[in-house]
């Protein structure tokens, strides 16, 4: 039987028990496209459950840039560095980086939305990538550095 058979497809009103919060946090400066990946590692098998992303701008005082939101910055979510749970394409094999990234907002699970990612090897990992939406290298900077943040909601699982 699989999930979609079980019942897993589909969730009540209600929250999925996560006693545990970890948060991968990154500056990304307005004069540099992305962070890189921010490993986020266990010592054992996992479930994220939610997600809260957060942005906050640096030194925003003085100058006529515009505050960042969540709704700014992209993100990349992989496990391992082989699964990714973010691409804006269907073909994942073919799937370049670039392609990979998804609206940082979108990744909020305060929307009508739960989460189920399990993580059942030993040790594992997920890799974290955040950059600018829309960034022109030739151009004056549209927003402030961005103080960037996701929070994820988990617990252990046998």
């Amino acid at each position: 039987m699989d999930d979609a058979d079980s019942g897993q497809s589909r969730a009540t009103l209600t929250a999925p028990v996560s006693p545990f919060t970890w948060e991968v946090q990154a500056e990304l400066p307005r004069t540099v496209l992305e962070t890189g990946r921010l490993p986020l590692k266990w010592n054992r098998p996992v479930e994220i459950v939610g997600m809260q992303p957060s942005v906050v701008a640096l030194n925003a005082t003085g100058t006529p840039l515009l505050v960042p939101t969540a709704d700014d910055i992209q993100v990349l979510l992989d496990s391992n560095q082989q699964d990714r749970y973010t691409n804006r394409l269907e073909d994942t094999a073919a799937t370049a980086m670039d392609e990979s990234y998804v609206t940082l907002s979108s990744m909020s699970t305060f929307l009508p939305r739960l989460m189920r990612i399990q993580l059942r090897n030993a040790s594992p990992q997920i890799g974290i990538g955040f950059r600018w939406k829309r960034h022109n290298p030739i151009a004056a900077p549209r927003f402030f550095d961005a103080l960037i943040g996701i929070a994820f909601f988990c617990r252990y699982i046998d």
